[in-house]
């Protein structure tokens, strides 16, 4: 009989709650399911190590706090990445260059015999193009970001400012993601490639020059593996 009553509770309780759960507004809702997905990532990254934090110049960003387009109610961005600083040392050596060849020519004795203010207008011009090619190749590099949330993985590539690709991963549907990291500037700099493919095609979300990317590895894996537990459990 006792074993019956227990039963008898246990049954009344689950009912209590899934009506409570039922009666639950959209608000309330969203933050129950912004708990659990809190809980879930705080979970994973710690078994891999990882606790929120920013590194490499901006380009590492450990549960970094925002939002981005098209995120759903119950998806919590984990890692926010982009190209690793040293990526940008070709281009900005380029704009040094560039910078000096005028007063190279100069020296050279090239100008001689050119109206100043043929020269002051060639140089205004010059250094605009530089200071608009610089712009966009930091623009390029701020804006192109790997976004790992719990759900999927979101791959943004800035072309110029009225363009950009945008692809996505679900991390239920990847198979295992990949990378690649050799050389003494990657080692040194710890960065490499990260390649994720679906079950249906190749490799279509990629992050070049990623920093850690053993890491990124590690908790897209973590990810994708509780994915697959709650859609079986059915959450």
């Amino acid at each position: 009989m006792q074993e019956i009553y227990k039963a008898n509770q246990s049954s009344q309780k689950e009912i209590k709650e899934a009506d409570s759960t039922s009666r639950e507004t959209g608000d309330e809702r969203k933050v129950r399911l912004r708990d659990q997905t809190r809980e879930l990532v705080k979970e994973v990254l710690g078994r891999v190590g990882e606790k929120p934090r920013k590194d490499a110049g901006g380009a590492y960003n450990v549960w970094p706090e925002g939002r981005f387009i098209n995120e759903q109610e119950d998806e919590e961005v984990v890692l926010l990445l982009r190209a690793h600083p040293i990526t940008n040392l070709r281009w900005i050596l380029m704009a040094i260059l560039m910078a000096v060849f005028p007063e190279l020519l100069s020296l050279a004795g090239m100008f001689t015999g050119v109206p100043l203010r043929f020269m002051l207008a060639g140089r205004l011009f010059w250094y605009l193009a530089i200071f608009g090619f610089c712009f966009e190749k930091f623009l390029n590099w701020w804006y192109s970001v790997l976004i790992v949330t719990n759900e999927r993985v979101v791959d943004i590539d800035f072309v110029n400012l009225l363009y950009r690709v945008v692809s996505y991963a679900t991390l239920n549907h990847i198979e295992e993601p990949s990378m690649v990291a050799g050389g003494f500037i990657r080692s040194l700099f710890r960065y490499g490639d990260i390649f994720v493919a679906t079950a249906a095609e190749a490799a279509t979300v990629e992050g070049r020059g990623i920093p850690y990317p053993d890491k990124v590895i590690k908790i897209i894996s973590e990810l994708s593996e509780e994915l697959e537990k709650r859609r079986e459990r059915g959450e």
